[in-house]
This record gives C-alpha cells, sequence and structure tokens, in this order.
C-alpha cells in the first residue's frame, strides 16, 4: 500500500502506526507495517499482564516506561539526532533510538493497546505525548525515558529547542490529529534532507507532505524549491502556482520568486 492509497482508505489516519511506516516508505527496503505492528501488539499483549492491581494509572504508566525504555531499551539518540534513520520506526525498533516523535509513536501506540487515551503533542521543536483525562492532560517524555512533564518543564523543553525564539504558550500542549503527527513526521525528515542538499530525498518528502496537506500552501512551496533544485523548472513553476493559489493572503515572496522566474 502507497501513502496516497492509506490517506484514501484512511482519511483521519487513525491507524497510526501504518501511516507512520508509510509515510517514510521510500527509505525502507520493505515498508511493510506488519512487522512493526506485530512487535507493539506483542508488547501491549505482555504489559497487559503487568499491570497493577489494584489499578492505578500513574502506576500503569510506571510499568509502561519501564518496559519500553528499560526492558526493550528504547532510547532517544542524542548522538546522531539528525539521523533519518531515527524517524522510521522499523529502524528505530532495530537500533532501539529514535527522535521523539518515533518514540512517542511507539508509546502512544502501545498505550493505545493497553486502553489508555493516548494522544500526541506538537510542542516546537519537542514532542510529547499525552493521557487525555476528564480532568485535563498528563504530558509525558518518550524522548527522555517517559518522564512526566508540567507546564513549566514543557516551557524549558520549547526554549531548549528553539533557541528561545518561541515563546511558550499553554495552547502548545493540546493533542493534536494523527494526520498532523504524520506531517510532523515527514516534515522533520524534509528538513534534514534540504539541509543536506539531498535533493532526491527532499523530493518524496515534499510530495508526501503535499499528500497528508493537500489543501495548504507550504507543502507545494517546498516542494517547486525542491523541484527548481533538480532542474524540473516546468513543474516547480506548476507547484509554485499552486502555492499562490492556496496562500491565504497572497504572499509577496511568493509572488517575487513568480516574477523573477517569469522574468527568466
Amino acid at each position: 500500500m502507497s501513502l496516497h492509497d492509506y490517506l484514501q482508505a484512511d482519511p483521519r489516519c487513525e491507524a497510526l502506526l501504518e501511516g507512520a511506516i508509510l509515510a517514510v516508505g521510500p527509505m525502507l527496503a520493505e515498508p511493510d507495517p506488519a512487522p512493526v505492528l506485530g512487535v507493539v501488539t506483542g508488547w501491549a499483549h505482555d504489559l497487559a499482564g503487568r499491570m497493577p492491581l489494584p489499578w492505578s494509572l500513574h502506576g500503569a504508566v510506571d510499568v509502561l516506561n519501564q518496559y519500553l525504555f528499560q526492558e526493550v531499551g528504547l532510547k532517544g539518540d542524542t548522538e546522531t539526532y539528525d539521523d533519518p534513520a531515527n524517524a522510521a520506526l522499523p529502524l528505530v525498533l532495530a537500533r532501539k533510538r529514535g527522535m521523539p516523535i518515533a518514540l512517542s509513536i511507539l508509546w502512544i501506540e502501545t498505550a493505545r493497546r493497553l486502553g489508555f487515551p493516548a494522544v500526541g503533542v506538537a510542542l516546537p521543536g519537542h514532542f510529547l505525548t499525552g493521557l487525555q483525562l476528564d480532568v485535563g492532560c498528563l504530558y509525558f517524555d518518550p524522548f527522555n525515558g517517559g518522564r512526566a512533564v508540567g507546564e513549566e518543564e514543557a516551557a524549558r523543553l520549547v526554549a531548549a529547542a528553539t533557541g528561545g525564539r518561541s515563546a511558550f504558550d499553554p495552547s502548545m500542549l493540546l493533542p493534536v490529529s494523527h494526520r498532523a503527527v504524520l506531517v510532523r513526521l515527514v516534515r522533520n525528515l524534509h528538513v534534514r534532507f534540504v539541509r543536506a542538499q539531498a535533493w532526491d530525498e527532499a523530493l518524496w518528502t515534499s510530495t508526501h507532505l503535499v499528500l497528508l496537506a493537500p489543501g495548504e500552501s507550504l507543502p507545494f512551496r517546498d516542494r517547486a524549491f525542491v523541484r527548481f533544485k533538480r532542474g524540473e523548472m516546468a513543474e516547480g513553476l506548476e507547484d509554485l502556482h499552486e502555492a499562490i493559489r492556496l496562500s491565504h493572503d497572497l504572499d509577496p515572496e511568493l509572488a517575487q520568486w513568480l516574477e523573477k522566474l517569469q522574468q527568466g
């Protein structure tokens, strides 16, 4: 199944694990979600027999975190953080390390299989997980062993990840949709490929962003830039026109870019 087929069948991306693998499929020799699904389902089966009695939510989360980050051995990759392999779940499982969003997806999908109301939280520069309860949301950081995160720590994470360029706001802790999780996953890869001037890889990531967010201007702008770098002028101009069409307010930078290209 391609990402396009997946999105046609599951536009809300409820099958998040499958979507996370197909979204980075061109990186993988065999982009088959089944092995990863089997692993995560196995984790949940093992954990189901370890849940605390009498029931305690905090105790259950402790068991989940101990299992994933000590017994399985998953950890945040602080040494080769920008390695694209950190975004591909099959490779994360093989290497036992990954970026925040990849580890968060594994945490969310394991927790959901145990009946937890797990969600993704897309802080600027750092991805968290949450448990959405009637009394509010509890937040956790899978990149750092699943430790609990409050607003003060979330603000510190935002400041560290953005170099102080983004001021923390509590609205940043609102859960995001599964489709938004996949957009964030692919955009992380896209930024890395553009930075490395890996234009073949940047083409498929920008195309996947177009598939995931077809009504937004930015993915078409991203792909136009990549196509121009690849010398694909006609296709780049087509994407640039679409970016301008989708822009809510005409972006003067896009207009100037188009004018220069048309003038040769």
